[in-house]
């Protein structure tokens, strides 16, 4: 008995010396991958036990395990979850969490919610943060150009105050709108606000581009969606406050200046005769040259910011405030604006959250005037103005007509400008409040409001002293006050059967109410130039007012389903009831079929190692558009004439109360693949087609007197193909390289007409609308030179003879449009440890537009008493047997097809060179957590064939347009 219990105390402690055996301990330190700075309260458990411990302030911890191998799980609110094996050797084990700002590259913001990426079969198309914050511009628009494939941003004007053109997969519309509908945080806000939104304040932005992503959206979504997120509070253990600030300068790009200088003004005039009692000694010592008189060559831009931000397990807020500062390149140009913004989150209780996106911005926009051919214009001016007019005086100011040193013909254009000055500001607020609820497991319920405010203000003066103003000054006011309203409230379910059948359901209803209203005012006669504001006039020149308002009421749903990650599908259908329509038509209904099948994971293809990715997506479905004005349906009586100075009515318009929406049928066809986990490939191929188009269709006068009215009419097709792809070409080290690139390729073609017929020329721009062409090919007389016996203008006939005589008659279809069938971007980006190298292409092919400036430069004989172009003098026909496409003097040039120019072009849009400071030298100050300092370059050269200023305008005739400039700045960003 007693050497039996001596065996079992012998087992015992066997037992007992192996378990302690068994136990050891791991320890180490946990920080973010995106900053390395150590993360506090990390919970670090052994998974399948109450076994834990948390990080301390360093970001260190020590965990005993018992047992041999096992699995820590390192867990911090908002960032990826680790779970990493140990066992009795491991001793130290370092861990780097990312955080949730850098996985969003892996969650797709789409319609009313997020997806994760590689699970949507609708065509979307992202870009990121990095891509927008340090633009050295009021908005976010030029960082998009070329990033997106199948979206053209195009400038609208180089004014720093103006948006860009968005387009997204061609032309869809005749006279409705083509422009996206832009989403800020839910809330659809229109592009003339972007600039009141900071670049750095901006998250992501998503383009929808098929029906399966944008048809949940419907009436107003025929032209595609931009979805604008901002940013949220990050995960960290405090609060993380950013500053940033850059410094820099613009100024107009490399331009082939081709008008006369002094000199070969002079040979000019004589040549052609008018030397009669000049004194060319006196004038050959001026020698101006106007382009670089009227552009300034360092225009100052300054811009600063701070943000802060944090996120726990209760609350998530981000919060910032800047400041933007940049002078145009053109006289009386300048933009300035004032900032604010709060995006914040509270989980109130498990069951409810409640939040607030609010920005604030007030801005001060100085516009030069352009677009238009007058004298009192500089940009249009500078290239009319003789280069013997000097602008200035010997000591630098301003040559004046007041005075008699200004010597040129009517004005000179700077000083009018300083005689005349429009100023203008805006009031901006847009805030969003919601609220989420999860009365159940799975069941979410928001509700959100919006508002969105603008207040306007235009000022306008003409000062008595100017001498071109007779003594008489004048002054001009205009307010403008729009509101739009947005309410959302959506219903979402998600439910798994048996771990292999996913289901998302969402039921929504929204509605929308916009209203805007304002005036203008002017008086005349004020004498003194301290008092030239509205009460100091003697008289009111004109005065008007504004005032117009929509609504919209809308219900939709959308089901979603996952089969085993392999078979995806979802649908979606929308019911919007639109005030733009008469009662017989004001609703309408859309829908859209997604099915997506996720290849790789199939067995046959999980063990093919190189190919990482194939997916194949196939969408279809209807989307809306209701851009008309908004009581154009209606019978409307309107005042303003008199007789006997008695106030009258008159019959405004006539009603149509069948007036319906424009309808657009769309099917995408997507592949996704990747290969050895470094190449990305998409392409997509879609087919569009818009019928009921809405279209300002024209009539006889003598039927209502109007000319024209609004019908659904015709159809149009839009096809095209788009390519993406994405490779990281190096990762060794700490080097790597990434390059990108991708293009899209759309064919428009016109189907339909109104009233069977197959034509109609809109006389004013230059087009025709002809069936089975594009609906914004040019439609000109063709130019055929010179005749080289006698120095005489040739056109071709319609019939292709040549001919001497201009005749309307004549004009043809060109085969050449101002929407470019080939655009797309490429780029690369280079890192080293703290140093990066990135650069942007953007370019458009095909792409046509008429040069209007050329008409006024090279008209010979119209315009001579102004500036011309060198090419009068050098190229123009002189003797009989020169051959040349300048005719002879007097010759008055036509608008014709030799001022359509191919405006494709290559640019190289962006360029920055980066080095952020290294984690131990800051963890020596105790104090900032990064730090980083950079250059950067935009709009720096351009490769093209186009005459103009620029080649990249959104319109189809360039006439004295605002170019883009050429930026450089500094910046410097820390954050502690």
């Amino acid at each position: 008995m007693r050497r039996l219990c001596l065996w079992l105390v012998f087992f015992v402690m066997l037992g007992i010396q192996s378990a302690f055996a068994q136990s050891y301990v791991v320890k180490g330190n946990v920080v973010s991958k995106l900053d390395n700075e150590p993360l506090i309260g990390v919970s670090v458990m052994q998974k399948g036990t109450a076994n834990g411990a948390v990080t301390d302030m360093d970001g260190n911890y020590e965990l005993k395990i018992q047992g041999g191998e096992a699995t820590l799980v390192f867990s911090y609110i908002g960032m990826r979850s680790q779970e990493l094996p140990v066992n009795s050797r491991t001793g130290v084990l370092n861990v780097a969490l990312e955080d949730d700002s850098q996985l969003v590259d892996e969650v797709v913001v789409v319609a009313y919610g997020v997806r994760k990426k590689g699970t949507i079969a609708g065509s979307v198309s992202m870009v990121q943060a990095d891509k927008m914050e340090n633009v050295p511009a009021p908005s976010f628009d030029q960082a998009l150009q070329g990033q997106a494939p199948g979206l053209s941003v195009i400038s609208s004007s180089g004014e720093p105050s103006k948006a860009a053109v968005f387009q997204i997969r061609g032309t869809n519309s005749i006279n409705s709108g083509t422009a996206p509908l832009f989403i800020l945080d839910g809330v659809p806000i229109e592009s003339s606000d972007f600039n009141t939104i900071s670049p750095s304040d901006i998250e992501s932005v998503s383009v929808l581009k098929d029906a399966s992503s944008t048809s949940i959206y419907g009436a107003r979504a025929s032209n595609g969606v931009v979805v604008i997120t901002t940013k949220r509070g990050l995960s960290m253990d405090k609060a993380k406050v950013t500053l940033r600030a850059q410094y820099g300068f613009s100024q107009l790009g490399n331009i082939d200046w081709n008008m006369m200088d002094t000199n070969e003004r002079i040979q000019f005039e004589k040549l052609i005769g008018m030397d009669t009692g000049q004194d060319y000694d006196l004038l050959a010592r001026t020698n101006v040259n106007w382009m670089d008189a009227i552009f300034k060559d360092r225009a100052p831009l300054q811009s600063y910011e701070i943000s802060i931000n944090r996120a726990t397990e209760r609350v998530n807020y981000y919060v910032s405030g800047g400041f933007y500062d940049q002078d145009g390149i053109a006289p009386g140009s300048s933009f300035r604006r004032y900032n604010i913004r709060a995006n914040a989150e509270v989980k109130a209780s498990n069951w409810l959250k409640v939040g607030t996106n609010t920005m604030a911005a007030y801005e001060e926009i100085e516009q030069t005037e352009e677009g238009s051919p007058t004298l009192s214009s500089p940009i249009f001016a500078c290239r009319l103005m003789l280069p013997y007019w000097n602008p200035f005086k010997e000591d630098g100011s301003l040559a004046s007509t007041n005075d008699g040193t200004w010597t040129g013909t009517g004005v000179n254009p700077l000083e009018w400008m300083a005689n005349n000055p429009v100023m203008n500001k805006k009031y901006k607020l847009l805030s969003t409040v919601y609220a989420e609820i999860t009365p159940i497991q799975n069941l979410t319920i928001r509700s959100q409001f919006g508002v969105d405010y603008s207040h306007s203000t235009g000022s306008s003066q003409s000062f008595p002293s100017y001498s071109l103003n007779n003594g008489q000054g004048a002054a001009g006011r205009s307010s403008y006050d729009t509101m739009n309203l947005t309410e959302t409230t959506t219903a979402n379910y998600r439910w798994t059967y048996k771990d292999d059948h996913a289901f998302n359901f969402l039921l929504g209803q929204e509605a929308v109410n916009y209203m805007s209203e304002g005036f203008q005012v002017f008086t005349e006669g004020q004498t003194n130039d301290l008092l030239t504001d509205l009460s100091s006039g003697t008289r009111g020149s004109s005065w008007s007012n504004s005032y117009t308002s929509y609504a919209y009421l809308s219900f939709f749903g959308r089901a979603e389903y996952n089969y085993k990650d392999l078979y995806y599908a979802d649908f979606s259908v929308r019911a919007d009831a639109s005030s733009r329509f008469g009662k017989n038509n004001r609703w309408g209904g859309f829908w859209s079929v997604g099915l997506m099948w996720n290849a790789k994971g199939e067995e046959f293809l999980k063990d093919v190692e190189w190919l990482t990715n194939a997916q194949v997506a196939l969408s279809s479905g209807t989307t809306g558009n209701s851009e008309i004005p908004d009581f154009d349906h209606l019978a409307l009586v309107s005042g303003g004439p008199n007789y006997n100075d008695e106030a009258g009515i008159y019959p405004a318009q006539s009603s149509n109360e069948d007036l319906s929406w424009e309808k657009t049928w769309s099917t995408n066809l997507a592949f996704h693949l990747g290969f050895i986990d470094r190449i990305n490939l998409d392409v997509e191929l879609y087919n569009k087609k818009t019928t009921d188009m809405l279209m300002y269709v024209p009539e006889s006068y003598a039927i209502t007197g109007e000319g024209s009215h609004w019908e659904n009419i015709g159809a149009m097709v839009n096809r095209g193909i788009e390519v993406n792809v994405n490779a990281d070409v190096l990762r060794v080290g700490d080097f790597a390289w990434n390059l990108s690139a991708n293009f899209s390729y759309n064919k428009n073609e016109l189907k339909e007409l109104y009233s069977g017929v197959d034509e109609y020329v809109n006389s004013t721009t230059g087009l025709r609308y002809e069936v089975g062409r594009p609906v914004n090919e040019f439609y000109l007389n063709r130019y055929a030179g010179v005749n080289p016996a006698n120095g005489e203008q040739l056109w071709y006939t319609k019939d292709g003879e040549i001919t001497n005589e201009y005749r309307e008659e004549d004009r043809v279809m060109t085969g050449k449009s101002f929407d470019a069938p080939w655009a797309g971007g490429f780029g690369t980006t280079l890192s080293w440890k703290g140093l990066s190298f990135s650069a942007q292409f953007t370019w458009m092919a095909d792409r046509w537009v008429l040069n209007n400036d050329r008409y006024f430069e090279e008209n010979n004989g119209s315009f001579s008493s102004y500036n011309q172009s060198k090419r009068l003098l050098y190229d123009g026909w002189k003797n009989p047997g020169d051959v040349t496409d300048i005719p002879r003097y007097g010759e008055i040039a036509q608008l014709d097809d030799r001022f359509l120019e191919n405006s494709s072009f290559l640019r190289l849009k962006n360029v920055t060179i980066a080095y952020s400071l290294p984690r131990l030298w800051l963890q020596k100050s105790k104090f900032f957590t990064s730090a980083r300092v950079y250059l950067q370059g935009l709009n720096l050269l351009t490769f093209t064939g186009f005459t103009g200023f620029d080649p990249e305008y959104a319109g189809n005739r360039y006439l004295g347009v605002y170019p883009p400039s050429r930026q450089y700045t500094i910046g410097v960003e820390v954050s502690f």
